[in-house]
């Protein structure tokens, strides 16, 4: 029995591992389109496209080795609130990579460079992605409720900031007509910013799941 306990905490932390790698992979993304959109580089944002399978595999990696260890150990209380936590987090960090790849074909339908609109606002909201990216890794790792629950305050900000760049850009198209299609793709990036800290308080809630047993709302 203890034989096969350690097992099982080995392959818990194989498990682990691959989730932190595909958060970093995740944190790399978000870097990298980022630089595609303030310096306007199509060759960046398409690595950024080409990339992405790279992170569905990983993810898919993940959820089947936590089914293998769930049907070959039948973990009960933490031991599977664990496993499906971290098969949890792999899709949310995965669909953030998906939006990352969204903002990149996002970039490569704009036509005009600078830009008709200010992305102020945008490289900010990127710059506390990151910094939520980094909270719910730190956070996983540690297994810290607290700080999983700084990701609100976080994700807060995205949203003001997504808000306030939407609004911006919407008064533009109202006032520049001609150039609605090219605004439409940076209103798109700011719905895909924002989803992106939806996705992160996720994670933040799945690891309160999986510490204390009960669910918790950081939307």
């Amino acid at each position: 029995m203890a034989a096969n306990r350690t097992m099982f905490g080995e392959q818990l932390k194989v498990l682990d591992e691959k989730v932190f790698l595909l958060a970093k992979k995740t944190m790399q993304q978000i870097a990298t389109v980022a630089e595609a959109l303030e310096k306007y580089d199509r060759e960046i944002a398409l690595r950024v496209i080409e990339n992405d399978t790279e992170l569905d595999e990983l993810e898919l990696e993940i959820n089947d080795g936590a089914i293998i260890l769930i049907a070959k150990q039948q973990p009960v209380a933490t031991d599977l609130r664990h496993l499906v936590t971290a098969m949890k987090i792999a899709t949310d960090l995965e669909r953030i990579a998906d939006y990352a790849g969204n903002i990149a074909k996002a970039i490569l339908r704009v036509e005009t460079y600078p830009y008709v609109v200010d992305i102020t606002l945008l490289k900010e909201t990127v710059e506390t992605l990151l910094d939520m990216t980094e909270t719910a890794l730190v956070a996983y790792r540690d297994v810290n409720v607290e700080k999983a629950k700084e990701l609100q305050e976080l994700d807060n900000r995205v949203d003001e900031m997504t808000y306030k760049a939407l609004r911006q850009y919407m008064r533009h198209m109202s006032l520049q007509p001609v150039v609605v299609d090219e605004v439409m793709q940076f209103t798109n990036i700011c719905r895909y910013l924002e989803r992106m800290g939806d996705h992160l308080t996720n994670v933040g809630e799945h690891l309160i799941y999986m510490e204390k047993g009960k669910h918790y709302d950081l939307n």
